[in-house]
């Protein structure tokens, strides 16, 4: 099966975000997957009047872009097509992804607080890392109700996550998605319980959850810093493991 992993990052990006970049770039090596990074061409690919509409929005324009992405490189030749956000940190190199029919999405196990204050985990699929095959019946669904939706929303009143992880959770109610929960995602609260050695909040992560994912996205938009250490980090979640 050939199978490509593809990302997006721009030229000017924090130094960790390269290191992670490059964390996926030998990972796909490792397991003989080809491997393509876009700079900020990678917007290239979608409709003028998506552009135009969503100027600025760059989250919500990666959302469609990537699955146009995916699909390209699919009518191209590829059998699979792997996509992981920048921030993604591998943290097992030896891991690989389960298989799958067609479609899969990863499955974020959230940590915050509820109102009260007390530690819940919410599960649900995110767009940070998914996997399409040739066979994939939700792909072109997906591209054809992102822009729909976009189309016919008022643009002063586009909700971050709209036609992301938001839109996947509502249809993922619906459709149940095949999900991999060893693909997760990391909330600013999970994240800064491990670098500081927080055993009771990382306990009751595990308790929850059941284990800690192979491969972590670290949410960039959410934390916003220029100096986390991955190694520190990967060391610390390998420990738990």
């Amino acid at each position: 099966m050939k199978t490509l992993v593809i990302q997006s990052a721009p030229d000017n990006r924090y130094r960790w975000v390269t290191d992670c970049l490059l964390g996926v770039e030998a990972w796909s090596k490792d397991h003989g997957f080809a491997y393509q990074l876009f700079d900020d061409s990678f917007f290239e690919v979608l409709p003028d009047w998506y552009r135009q509409k969503l100027k600025g929005r760059g989250p919500i324009l990666a959302d469609l872009a990537r699955l146009l992405h995916i699909r390209a490189a699919l009518d191209a030749g590829a059998d699979r097509v792997i996509w992981c956000d920048a921030d993604t940190l591998i943290i097992d190199e030896s891991w690989q992804p389960s298989v799958t029919a067609h479609s899969r999405f990863g499955e974020e196990h959230w940590l915050q607080r509820d109102k009260s204050g007390r530690l819940e985990i919410r599960r649900q699929p995110h767009n940070a890392f998914m996997i399409f095959l040739q066979a994939s019946p939700v792909l072109d669904f997906l591209i054809h109700t992102i822009e729909s939706m976009i189309a016919r929303v008022d643009p002063d009143h586009i909700a971050p996550q709209m036609v992301g992880p938001k839109l996947l959770k509502v249809l993922h109610n619906l459709a149940q998605f095949d999900l991999e929960p060893e693909a997760g995602a990391s909330s600013p609260l999970l994240l800064k319980a491990i670098r500081q050695d927080n055993a009771e909040i990382v306990k009751f992560f595990l308790k929850r959850s059941g284990h800690l994912p192979k491969c972590l996205n670290l949410c960039a938009s959410l934390i916003e810093e220029a100096d986390l250490d991955i190694e520190d980090i990967r060391h610390k979640i390998t420990l738990l493991l």
